[in-house]
């Protein structure tokens, strides 16, 4: 897998075609070796060379839809364009998970007893209780 293994992020370029064709692979790669509840972005870069593409973007909104990714933008690191947007999106998408998680109720036994308080701020050298 290559070096976008680590931020969970696929990008296509879309003058590669290769690119695009080996995205089942990467995925695969992604599922395999990630948390089940890991975010993917299909990002397809270089959207400023319009006349060179190769992949249409209804080729993309398929693939999101057939691998059940998160979300599918086009970007472009020369122009800017969508830069700051895919970031906000994913922040956003991570915000929207983060308060899920949040409100899930606890399962019984997960909070901790006042005695075990204690021992933990006592462990930490905390003084308050």
């Amino acid at each position: 897998m290559s070096k976008n293994k680590k931020y969970n992020f696929n990008i296509i370029t879309k003058y590669s075609a290769k690119s695009f064709d080996d995205i089942d692979i990467w995925i695969k790669d992604l599922r395999q070796n990630s948390s089940p509840d890991v975010k993917v972005f299909l990002i397809g870069n270089k959207a400023d060379l319009e006349d060179s593409r190769l992949i249409n973007k209804e080729q993309a909104l398929q693939l999101q839809k057939d691998y059940d990714l998160d979300a599918f933008m086009e970007t472009s690191a020369k122009t800017g364009f969508n830069a700051q947007e895919l970031f906000v999106k994913a922040g956003k998408l991570l915000y929207q998970e983060y308060k899920k998680y949040k409100k899930k109720p606890k399962k019984s036994g997960e909070k901790l007893k006042d005695n075990e308080k204690e021992k933990l701020n006592e462990k930490k050298g905390g003084c308050c209780k």
